[in-house]
This record gives C-alpha cells, sequence and structure tokens, in this order.
C-alpha cells in the first residue's frame, strides 16, 4: 500500500504513536528520572552523571551495531510492526523496572543501569522502524508535516502528563496512588506512567496504519537478503555525495541535540540544585514550547525550505548550549552574579531564569531541528528511492548516537565536572553545523546527479 493510497485516519494514527513515544524519553531521560537517579540513588551527582552515561552510551551502542541490520532485515521482509511490537515487549518492562530504584541504592544498581539501557533500545529501535514507514504511508508533499506532527504530539502528550505529575503529587498535600513524597515515589512512577501511556496509543496505530506487505521469504533467505541490501544501501552512498554530507552532517548535530536533550535536567539538578517540582514545571515549559515547535517546524519548511530551517534550528540549539553551560547558582555567561533571589519562587534567582529560558529555546530549536533533518531527508531523496534512502537515514542517526553520551562521561570524569561533559554539545553542534552549510538543497535526480530546481 503506498502513502497515496493511506488513509489520513492510518497517517495520524502513525504520528500519534510517534509521539506516544515521547513522555518516556522527556519523563525518565531528561527531567525526572535521570535527575533522580544521577542525585538520589546516587548520591554524588558526578559520579550519577558518568554512571548515566555510561549507560546511555552502551545502550548507543548496542543500537549502533543492531539497528542497520535489523533495519535491512525488516526492510527484505517488508513488514514494520512486528518489530514494533518487539520493541514495546523490551520497552515497557524495562519502564516498570524503574519502580524499584529507591534512594541511595546498594544493591542491585545492575538491573536499573540494565532497565536504563533496554529504554535507550526500545526509543531508538522504535524510531528506526517508525521513521522507515513514514515514505510507505504518506506522499512526500505531507511527510513533512507528518513529520512535524509526530514531534508536536509527543510534546503534547508530555504537556498532558507534567500537568498530571503535578497535580497529582507535586502540588496534592494527599498524593494519588498512595505515593511517599518522602521516598520519591512518584520520580520512581514515571516509569509506569510512560509505559502505561505508551500501550494505550499504540494501539491505533496497530489497528488502523497499514504495515507494507510481507514478502513471505523464509527467515534465513530473509536474513541474507536483508544484510545484502545493508551492504549495497552503504555503498550507494558513494554515489550520491550530497546526501552523504547530509548524513555526516547530521550525525554530528544530532550528537549534540542529544547532549541538550538528555543532560539538561541532570545539569540542573547536579549543578543548579532544581528539585523535582522545579524540574517537572520546566519540562512542562519545554513540552508546550516543543509542541509550537514541531506544528512551526512543518510550516517553516514549506515558507524557506528544508536547509534554511534546519541551519536555523541547529544554530539556535547551539547558542542556547552556551548560555546552559555558563550558568551556574552564581554565574550566568562565566560572569558572576549575586546568589540573593526571591524567596518561594519556582526559579528564585537569575541564573535560574536564564537557564530556564534555555531551556525553552532548546525545546524549541531541537524539536524543529529534529523534524526539518526528517523532512530534508524526503526532499534530498529520489522518488523511487525514498525506502532505500530512509534507511540510510535511520541507520546514519544510529551508527554513532553513543558517541554523546560516551563524550560526556569521559569529559565529566576526566574534569570531575558536570559542566565540562554539558559542554560537548557545543563541539558536536559546531562541527555539524560547519558540515551542513555544504549541503545543496536541491533533490537528486535518479542516477545521483543533483537536479536544478
Amino acid at each position: 500500500m503506498t502513502g497515496l493510497e493511506t488513509s489520513k485516519l492510518g497517517q495520524w494514527c502513525w504520528a500519534v504513536f510517534d509521539g506516544a513515544r515521547s513522555p518516556y524519553n522527556v519523563l525518565v531521560n531528561i527531567f525526572v528520572f535521570s535527575a533522580y537517579f544521577t542525585t538520589v540513588v546516587v548520591p554524588d551527582p558526578v559520579q550519577g552523571q558518568i554512571l548515566w552515561s555510561y549507560a546511555n552510551s552502551l545502550g548507543a551502542l548496542l543500537i549502533a551495531v543492531g539497528a542497520p541490520v535489523l533495519g535491512a532485515i525488516a526492510d527484505a521482509g517488508g513488514r514494520r510492526k512486528p518489530w514494533l511490537f518487539g520493541c514495546l515487549c523490551i520497552g515497557v518492562p524495562s519502564m516498570l523496572v524503574l519502580w524499584t530504584a529507591t534512594p541511595g541504592m546498594t544493591h542491585g544498581i545492575g538491573w536499573i543501569l540494565a532497565a536504563i539501557i533496554g529504554g535507550v533500545v526500545f526509543f531508538e529501535y522504535t524510531a528506526t522502524f517508525c521513521n522507515a514507514m513514514l515514505p510507505s504511508i504518506a506522499p512526500s508533499s505531507r511527510i513533512g508535516f507528518l513529520s512535524g506532527m509526530g514531534f508536536a504530539l509527543g510534546n503534547f502528550f508530555g504537556v498532558i502528563l507534567f500537568m498530571f505529575f503535578l497535580l497529582a503529587w507535586s502540588w496534592n498535600t494527599h498524593p494519588w496512588f498512595g505515593l511517599d513524597i518522602g521516598m520519591h515515589e512518584p520520580e520512581r512512577a514515571v516509569g509506569i506512567l510512560s509505559a502505561v501511556w505508551l500501550v494505550i496509543f499504540s494501539i491505533p496505530m496497530f489497528v488502523f496504519t497499514p504495515d507494507t506487505n510481507a514478502t513471505r521469504l523464509g527467515f534465513k533467505v530473509t536474513l541474507v537478503s536483508g544484510l545484502r541490501r545493508l551492504a549495497h544501501t552503504v555503498t550507494r552512498v558513494r554515489d550520491f555525495r550530497n546526501v552523504g554530507l547530509f548524513l555526516v552532517a547530521r550525525m554530528v548535530f544530532n550528537e549534540g541535540f542529544v547532549v541538550l536533550m538528555l543532560y539538561s535536567g541532570i545539569y540542573a539538578a547536579g549543578v543548579l540544585h532544581w528539585t523535582a517540582t522545579t524540574l517537572i514545571v520546566q519540562g512542562l515549559l519545554n513540552s508546550v514550547a516543543a509542541t509550537l515547535a514541531g506544528a512551526f517546524a512543518g510550516w517553516l519548511d514549506t515558507r524557506i525550505g528544508s536547509k534554511r530551517s534546519v541551519m536555523v534550528f541547529v544554530f539556535g540549539a547551539l547558542l542556547a548550549n552556551v548560555i546552559a553551560c555558563s550558568t551556574s547558582p552564581d554565574s550566568i555567561f562565566f560572569l558572576h552574579v549575586a546568589a540573593s533571589g526571591i524567596t518561594g519562587s519556582i526559579y528564585p534567582t537569575l541564573p535560574d531564569r536564564v537557564f530556564a529560558g534555555a531551556q525553552v529555546a532548546t525545546a524549541i530549536f531541537v524539536t524543529g531541528g529534529l523534524s526539518s533533518s526528517r523532512a530534508m531527508m524526503a526532499q534530498l531523496s529520489p522518488p523511487s528511492m525514498l525506502n532505500e534512502f530512509f534507511g540510510i537515514y535511520a541507520m546514519s542517526g544510529t551508527a554513532t548516537s553513543f558517541l554523546g553520551p560516551l563524550a560526556i562521561g569521559l569529559l565529566t570524569f576526566l574534569f570531575h565536572s558536570q559542566r565540562a561533559g554539558f559542554a560537548s554539545g557545543i563541539g558536536f553542534l559546531l562541527a555539524g553545523l560547519l558540515l551542513f552549510l555544504l549541503v545543496k538543497e536541491a533533490p537528486l535526480a535518479e542516477g545521483g546527479a543533483v537536479t536544478r530546481v
């Protein structure tokens, strides 16, 4: 079934599933559980950031090795839904295990790290197979819109769950379900919350979004065919220099996005000493901003083109990273400021407010950059090779995905500083932006030549 034949309902159900993955990322990886793990489960924030970074790096390394192979096998077999269901079977139990992470735990922390790794595998593998479905369910003229809507819905879902967290637990004198605030049970429960949300909102995609037809090949034939196709796809990149340059640039600045997305909450908790409530409020603000950014990215793409859109978003993310890294409890832009603040405020000091603003900007620019990059891949690809090129795109997003967390972990360890680790994003964003300037926006002809538009 082609994108032109897929109903609008099927397309929207795909976007809903794409969005339903995001609450896990924002609640567990970015704002709530990551900060709780690195400051309470592991009381030393520096050591906590090192452990979290290494776990994420190992998970990303598994993705880098496995995702291209599994993606190629899925392409050869035709269907993606069985693989997405398999991802859920890894992700949901991993989310549920996070409940067992108690404050200052000394035994069983290996299971928590394994669950973190399982969550990374779930999130990135679902992104690979979800992205691969997009060209087959939507015409090229609608890919940019659906890409933006997937991100917008993900952040809208984040808004709902952040509000639930505040009203049910943080601001409630009688926390729902009898959770113990002193034992940090609300922070531990975000894995359960994410798992329930994911299961509920994955059902429409499995029911209403069409999958590509199965090839009915045996497993051995599918495996061999998939590996041959993977080798052929990697070889084809050499024939499309402009696309290859775009993929390399995207790999580099995407690591900067990873640093900003996954470690801002950890940095805020460890360096600025933000509480869980402050992080939830920040997550709420970021989710609202990112929801609008997803829709805005689709609009901007049609107005100024994918390349200019990507440049705007990557440069904005670079600026936000610089501002965030320059902020500490008594400094802004690396300049000393008075530590006094407003008693009772969510953001009592000026550094708190500057960092909060930088985080809202991060949500806008990273979300827009992810959406516009996906849309640009569709623009650069020859129409008859969309699936093949989206396979390369998915592979490029996973091939080096361990570098960002690994860089943070190593720099944090070497300098014994969370700021040093967080600053690694600046290098990735700057290098990626410089490479991206060399990419031509014109689409490719079938034979690999640039088509003038």
